[in-house]
Parts: C-alpha cells; sequence; structure tokens
C-alpha cells in the first residue's frame, strides 16, 4: 500500500471520489487533495518550510495530476514542482488524471519521465488495479 498520495483537481466532487476510490481499493493509507495547481505547490512548499524534522511527515509517493484547472492548471503545476521540488523528491511519481481528448495531452504527458501514466476520469478501482501492477509502483503492492 502507498503510504500518502496528493490528488490535484478543481472539481470538489472528483476530489470526494478519488478518495473514496482510493481507500477502498486499499491503494493508500492517506489522501490529501488541492483544488489547483497553486494549492497543490503550497502543499510541498509547507512541507518544506517545515524546520523540525519531527514536524516532518512523509511526503506523498504518488500525486493524481488534473490538467484542466483554474488558478493553476496541471501542466504549469508540473513544470514548476519539477524546478522547485522534484529533485528532493526523487521517489514521488505523478499519474495524470484526466477527461482530455487532446492527443497532444498525452503526446506532452510521455515527455515528462516524473509522469508514469495518464487516466481518464473518472478514477476506478479497476484503474487503480492496473497501477498496482505499474513497474514503479509495484514495490508498495
Amino acid at each position: 500500500m502507498i503510504n500518502k498520495v496528493l490528488c490535484i483537481d478543481d472539481d470538489q466532487i472528483t476530489l470526494v471520489l478519488c478518495e473514496m476510490v482510493i481507500k477502498k481499493a486499499g491503494f493508500a493509507a492517506e489522501v490529501f487533495t488541492a483544488k489547483n495547481g497553486r494549492e497543490g505547490l503550497a502543499w510541498f512548499s509547507a512541507y518544506f518550510s517545515k524546520t523540525n524534522k519531527s514536524e516532518k511527515q512523509d511526503p506523498p509517493q504518488l500525486i493524481f495530476l488534473d490538467l484542466n484547472m483554474p488558478v493553476m492548471n496541471g501542466w504549469d503545476f508540473l513544470e514548476d514542482y519539477l524546478m522547485k521540488y522534484a529533485d528532493r523528491l526523487p521517489d514521488t511519481k505523478v499519474v495524470i488524471i484526466s477527461s482530455t481528448v487532446n492527443p497532444e495531452d498525452f503526446s506532452r504527458a510521455n515527455r515528462y519521465e516524473i509522469v508514469i501514466d495518464f487516466i481518464n476520469k473518472p478514477l476506478t478501482t479497476e484503474g487503480l488495479d492496473d497501477l498496482m501492477q505499474h513497474d514503479q509502483l509495484k514495490d508498495f503492492f
């Protein structure tokens, strides 16, 4: 089981459903949420600003990331995350979860080594079962 995941999506219902599906599937022990890319970056900023090691928890091992969001979209989040945090969290991976049908989005996602999969919304237990078999995640399960 993965210890922690962070779900970033602007739709509150999607966030609630993701959390329910993740817990029902036994995929992760804890689920954190953010409503857009900026909130996602703020989560990591707060994580690294904790100076007392006893306050620091483990970071999420996986980020579920929507692409089309107001304030800061998924692509902008990914670029900022890579510049600021990815080198300090080399074991944290990203799964795009989106309703996009744009082939350029799929192609673009493949250009990022940190992005290990692209799942169409909604997140399902079957989708999580497939992720559990992914080479970069199967050691958790």
